[in-house]
């Protein structure tokens, strides 16, 4: 079974990215692949300070409005 490699960015369908209220980023990434080896998907949070905060902050600003 062939892997992604790692410099291969994600396709934004698969990403979903919410602000909470207490300020957390929290995504979501959901699984690819059939019905029966679905893994769950992967979540992850940030909090200011996270080496990662400000790049998912910024990747949540880029998110088109929903209508």
């Amino acid at each position: 079974m062939p892997f992604a490699s790692d410099d291969a960015p994600l396709p934004p369908e698969r990403i979903a990215i919410e602000q909470r209220r207490d300020g957390a980023i929290v995504v979501r990434v959901k699984s690819a692949g059939s019905e029966r080896s679905r893994l769950p998907d992967a979540v992850f949070s940030f909090r200011c300070g996270d080496p990662q905060y400000a790049y998912w902050l910024r990747r949540l600003g880029e998110r088109p409005a929903e209508s």
